[in-house]
């Protein structure tokens, strides 16, 4: 399926809140990600959840995973799910 070259970032009220609170180098990371989706939202490494390939979800950093719709030229972040390796009871090695 043939893609455009750059899709149009928009976020939920909720996306938006969860990003505007990443420190300033996770936001950088993030960002970076961002940019690289936009370009390819349907990348092998991204997954559909639910029925349509349209809503999907992608592990976007080592601590970020995002749920987002892809329409019409857009890519609207729906859900940021921020993990943070502080709070880990029982680390692997």
């Amino acid at each position: 399926m043939p893609h455009q070259d750059l899709y149009e970032v928009l976020y939920t009220e909720q996306a938006a809140r969860e990003r505007d609170r990443l420190d300033p180098a996770r936001r950088a990371s993030f960002e970076k990600a961002v940019d690289l989706l936009a370009r390819d939202p349907y990348t092998e490494l991204s997954r559909p959840i639910g029925a349509g390939e349209q809503d999907r979800e992608i592990r976007l950093t080592s601590q970020i995973v995002a749920e987002y719709m892809v329409s019409r030229g857009r890519l609207l972040l729906v859900v940021l799910r921020i993990f943070d390796d502080t709070d880990i009871l029982l680390v692997e090695d």
